[in-house]
């Protein structure tokens, strides 16, 4: 591919993806979470302050209620209050909407369009990463992913965090990835200032602070190691000069972290900065020191009494009070459902299997196939082979020759050999010939393929730990879209495939990505929905995933649609999740009637409708504590796109037969 066809082709794909983004912001209504958001976002602006909505750093939201500052934007902060277990910003942004009921959906629109920069970023960034690893079709690969993942879609075109964190954080790995290698002022600069950003768009990415150094140790001693084995005639000066690089090395690093925790600073315009930690006043029991269970409202503070209450804290006081507020929530614990079942408190594998049924198939072939060809090659490409074996990391035929020394009276051996070089050979994983010279620098200072594709994943497996030890609830997939764009990067490794000498194999990944596109685009702009065929498609997405995986209140637009097309439909009952009513929407409902009735064993209620229309988000249809888990056991006469269903309930029996046609597919 041409350089200037390269340059069209991501051009085509960036302007289909805003387009794709900016039309999702227009067709949904504000979802749970957008409603606390932005009145915390403008109270930065109008206050400048950050104690509403902390559970979060405020990067995302203040960019997206930029144009609503610059406009003018009235909101009262009445009821603004602190304390965790009062989130008043939902309350703020309930009452601005009620007072804005014929412009609110206008300015959600334009504050989500304000964040459409962000996934751009992120895009560029995976493309990128990925044409430096192995080279253009790789690069092409993995825009792809991220520009018509799912996910993707629907959190990038809202004012919450997730696709932000996604796409400033692999931003900050990429730049600080160039100063392990190139270790110049320029790329330390530009990591410590990315590093602050990534840490004022989500709590989550706090671990880079003890990756990052990790990371450098490790290039340093695998540098210093190459050099010491090399016998070249230039290894004498550059050992001469060892303790002057790293004398640089740590100058650099530190302006790294200074530079982070500058910018982190600003971000909350240094709101009470290096308060003493005895100050504080924390909720949660790790930080209170209260015994498990009990919630002391005014709060405590662990550190009072001992030496470290006199310690400065480095960061703005809302900063460490949000990480206080969070954790206070995860101990509280709140139900959550998964495949059916819900109970209180969560599972540990919760997002591998919301992954695994959220990510569209041609992207997990893609994952699988990446891991594959890593495992087969101990991750080492030929033009880096004769560098890994210096460092003593041997390559796939290396480690086969290794064990038939071992194992030299098994006969078998020498046939799994020729069967291992073989399969590399037939599906093109004996190297990438299309790479370009420059293209892994880190791996060639380091010596090793191995380093650079676990550099690469070990943000992923950092955020997918990290979450999935949090159990006290688990409602979002969302918490792990971060490690998103590193899978994507490591799935482009499987343009090697396009090697191969057989043209099913080489059609392979080309295969993947556009059945990743169909099925993405097959349910836009329902992304928020979206689920895998595997699972059995949007359309019973409810069987797995409940809440932000499905139905968070973002089609209350196309059930105004719908009842304008429909006014026979009366009375109408609308039972939608989130803040968001159908009145602020303008739709007429009346109140729910219904009688409850006891099982003759006593032991259970229940419930008998009214006749009407219902149309009931599934976040409610199926919570078996809720009345309307009683639908859930009819055949729904609609849908409304994959988040709710509509139900008739006859004046008599309640049997739904003769009911007007309302359309068996969801509403687009």
């Amino acid at each position: 591919m041409t350089r200037t066809l390269e340059k069209w082709t991501v051009a085509c794909v960036l302007i289909l993806h805003v387009s794709l983004l900016a039309l999702s912001a227009i067709r949904h209504s504000p979802v749970v979470d957008e409603v606390g958001h932005l009145p915390a976002g403008l109270s930065h602006w109008r206050l400048q302050r950050f104690d509403l909505y902390n559970v979060n750093p405020p990067l995302v939201r203040t960019i997206a209620t930029a144009p609503m500052h610059v406009m003018d934007v009235s909101i009262e902060f009445k009821g603004y209050q602190a304390l965790p277990q009062r989130r008043t910003e939902f309350a703020i942004g309930a009452g601005w909407i009620t007072t804005n009921r014929d412009t609110f959906l206008r300015k959600f629109t334009m504050a989500r369009w304000a964040c459409i920069p962000l996934s751009l970023l992120g895009a560029v960034t995976c493309f990128l990463w990925a044409r430096e690893l192995h080279g253009q079709s790789a690069g092409l690969i993995a825009l792809c992913l991220w520009c018509f993942c799912p996910t993707i879609l629907a959190h990038g075109s809202l004012i919450t965090p997730d696709a932000g964190a996604a796409a400033v954080g692999v931003a900050a790995c990429f730049v600080f990835r160039k100063w392990l290698a190139r270790r110049t002022l320029g790329w330390a600069t530009t990591s410590g200032v990315l590093l602050g950003l990534t840490l004022l768009t989500k709590f989550t990415w706090l671990f880079l602070l003890g990756l990052w150094p990790l990371c450098w140790i490790v290039v340093r001693i695998a540098r210093e190691r190459r050099v010491i084995l090399s016998d070249s005639p230039a290894a004498s000066a550059v050992r001469l000069t060892r303790t002057v690089r790293c004398r640089d090395d740590l100058g650099h690093f530190s302006l790294i972290v200074l530079l982070a925790f500058w910018v982190l600073n600003n971000g909350y315009l240094f709101e009470d900065s290096f308060q003493r930690l005895g100050k504080f006043q924390f909720f949660s029991q790790s930080l209170s020191g209260h015994e498990p269970g009990l919630h002391v409202s005014e709060g405590g503070n662990r550190f009072r009494g001992t030496l470290l209450a006199h310690l400065p804290v480095p960061v703005p006081r809302n900063f460490l009070q949000g990480i206080d507020h969070i954790k206070f929530e995860y101990e509280m614990g709140y139900p959550s459902y998964l495949r059916g079942v819900k109970r209180d408190g969560g599972w540990w594998y919760y997002y591998l299997y919301a992954m695994l049924v959220k990510m569209p198939v041609g992207t997990l072939v893609l994952i699988g196939i990446a891991v594959v060809h890593f495992v087969l090659n101990h991750g080492v490409h030929g033009d880096h082979r004769g560098n890994a074996v210096e460092m003593g990391v041997n390559t796939a035929d290396d480690a086969v020759s290794r064990t038939m020394r071992f194992s030299s009276v098994f006969s078998v051996t020498s046939v799994v050999k020729s069967a291992i070089r073989r399969f590399c050979g037939w599906f093109g994983f004996e190297g990438n010939r299309t790479r370009r010279a420059d293209a892994q620098p880190l791996a060639e200072e380091v010596g090793s393929q191995w380093f650079e594709t676990l550099y690469l994943l070990a943000p992923a497996v950092g955020i997918l730990w990290l979450v999935s030890s949090q159990t006290g609830f688990n409602h979002h997939l969302r918490y792990v879209l971060p490690a998103f764009p590193f899978l994507f990067i490591f799935a482009g490794r499987t343009a090697l495939l396009l090697n191969s000498r057989w043209r099913l194999v080489r059609l392979l990944p080309v295969v993947c990505v556009t059945g990743t596109i169909i099925s993405s685009l097959s349910v836009y702009p329902h992304s928020l929905s979206y689920f895998n065929e595997l699972s059995g498609g949007s359309i019973n997405g409810w069987k797995h995933l409940d809440y932000s995986n499905i139905d968070w209140g973002q089609d209350l637009i196309l059930v105004k649609e719908w009842v304008e097309q429909h006014p026979e439909a009366r009375p109408l009952h609308i039972h939608s999740t989130g803040y968001v009513t159908p009145e602020q929407m303008g739709i007429e409902t009346q109140p729910l009637q219904m009688t409850t009735q006891t099982s003759p064993d006593g032991k259970s209620l229940s419930y008998e409708f009214a006749p009407g229309w219902y149309i009931v988000g599934l976040t409610q249809l199926v919570d078996s504590h809720n009345p309307f888990h009683e639908l859930l056991k009819r055949e729904p006469d609609g849908y409304i796109g994959y988040s709710m269903r509509i139900y008739h309930v006859q004046p008599k029996d309640g049997d739904a037969a003769g009911t007007p046609d309302v359309g068996p597919d969801p509403q687009h």
